[in-house]
């Protein structure tokens, strides 16, 4: 506490101030940081942005998951959340008048992040800006809201798995039954399920949530055609061939056993036309599965559709 009224001695300048702990901030804003906050909880930070400090957090919105497609924390590691999240804290109150020109500071990540006075805010690695809105200081940190997620100069890879798989690409989704049940009865509809236990095989697998947007309409389990749907909308979810996350480049372009290509785009993650990754490397004793967020469609389906 007596750091902080040190700190709003020295500033000349009107700012805001919330008698609360960065955690609590957090909690009472979390219709503008929600994945933050879930980011927060799922590495067991909480006490550490309650109780410690002092800390400045350059904090995503929830508009900076967004615009990077993330729409899922799947889509991280364990140890890739830990280091995004310590990445985003400064052990030391930093107000944007205090900083001149470029400096580095070291994060809790123990990884350098520059920061730069720029109109006014801050600008981080010479890429993301401070939100207009900073300097939000608290009990034990400010709070410095940032548009586009930070990444770390050195990222944690998925690491290999101690032990080989066991199971097929079907039986994985049908095991992870509170995510995949909708896509498990596709492949039963769809009489696929032989096709993708005997081959090897790439499957981007919409999850039940994706899946919802259509049963209703083009996935209408009731309608004449359904099965000849199924299978060309399934189809174009399989790539033949084993390709994990690493394999896959920017711009690439995957044949599907739908017979027409689907594209990879590589940014902040990895998405597939208009789907994004949100957990990749599900290995297969016959191939890999990758989750995603939205039932790709092939642009010939309304052809299907029509008989």
């Amino acid at each position: 506490m007596m750091k902080l009224l040190v700190v709003l001695c020295l500033t000349s300048v009107s700012l805001a101030y919330e008698d609360k702990s960065l955690y609590q901030y957090f909690t009472d804003n979390s219709n503008l940081y929600s994945r933050f906050l879930q980011a927060i909880d799922r590495v067991s930070l909480q006490k550490l942005f309650q109780d410690g400090g002092p800390y400045t957090v350059f904090a995503p919105t929830d508009a900076a998951f967004l615009s990077a497609g993330l729409v899922s924390l799947d889509f991280f590691t364990p140890e890739q959340l830990m280091v995004t999240v310590e990445y985003t804290m400064v052990p030391e109150f930093i107000l944007s008048s205090m900083i001149s020109g470029v400096t580095n500071r070291n994060t809790v990540a123990n990884q350098s992040i520059a920061i730069e006075q720029l109109s006014g805010s801050l600008r981080l690695n010479n890429v993301s800006m401070v939100a207009a809105n900073h300097d939000i200081i608290v009990n034990n940190g400010v709070v410095q809201p940032v548009g586009t997620i930070l990444t770390p100069p050195v990222w944690p890879t998925r690491p290999p798995p101690t032990t080989p798989p066991k199971y097929t690409v079907y039986q994985l989704i049908i095991r992870d039954d509170t995510r995949f049940k909708d896509l498990t009865l596709a492949f039963l509809l769809a009489d696929l399920i032989q096709t993708i236990e005997v081959g090897q095989y790439t499957l981007f697998a919409p999850t039940d949530t994706a899946f919802g947007v259509y049963t209703d309409n083009l996935l209408d389990v009731t309608s004449p055609g359904a099965q000849a749907i199924y299978q060309e909308v399934l189809k174009y979810h399989l790539v033949p061939g084993r390709h994990t996350a690493a394999s896959l480049t920017n711009g690439q372009k995957l044949l599907t056993l739908h017979g027409t290509t689907i594209t990879v785009s590589i940014g902040s993650g990895v998405m597939v036309n208009n789907a994004t990754v949100i957990e990749a490397d599900m290995l297969a004793t016959n191939g890999v599965v990758h989750a995603i967020d939205h039932v790709l469609l092939p642009q010939d389906i309304n052809q299907v559709a029509q008989g």
